[in-house]
């Protein structure tokens, strides 16, 4: 099941040594995402967690980038690697990511942005060509890792940056 609440089809392959993942869910934004609530905010850090993860699986990073700010230097330079990737003839398994927003945390900031502290749970990632793995990052999961400053704007939410805990 993807965060957005979608079932994952049966045919769908995850990548391996040999192979991309194969038949890989296109992630849908849901409605409550659109809504600068609570529960709108993590739909769509749902959202863009599962369009990271599709960008990470196919190598199509069309949907991620677009929402995410293009000022999100680290952002770009992960998105540009996987295109990078995928364009040498190489690709990733895992990259999955859940991201909880703690109830009650969803306050406007005076800019209008929000800084959000993000509890993080992943599952790792691996880049792999010519059937092996050339680089790896090992899952991690905690509550005091993240915080992630998003905007709404224009009736979207946009991820502007993401930085260690305390440093927004």
């Amino acid at each position: 099941m993807l965060g957005t609440g979608q079932k994952v089809p049966e045919d769908y392959e995850p990548a391996t040594l040999e192979h991309p993942a194969r038949n890989v869910p296109k992630p849908v934004l849901p409605a409550e995402a659109k809504e600068e609530t609570e529960a709108g905010a993590q739909a769509f850090l749902n959202y863009r967690a599962d369009a990271q993860w599709y960008a990470m699986q196919t190598g199509d990073t069309s949907m991620v980038r677009a929402v995410t700010a293009p000022e999100c230097s680290s952002c770009t330079e992960e998105y540009d690697e996987i295109d990078a990737l995928y364009g040498k003839g190489g690709w990733a398994r895992g990259g999955w990511e859940k991201p909880t927003l703690p109830d009650g945390h969803l306050s406007k900031r005076a800019d209008g942005g929000y800084n959000l502290p993000i509890e993080v749970d992943s599952k790792g990632m691996q880049a792999i060509y010519s059937s092996r793995v050339t680089t790896s990052q090992m899952p991690f999961s905690g509550a005091d890792i993240l915080d992630v400053y998003l905007d709404f704007r224009d009736g979207h939410w946009t991820h502007v940056t993401a930085s260690p805990r305390g440093s927004l």
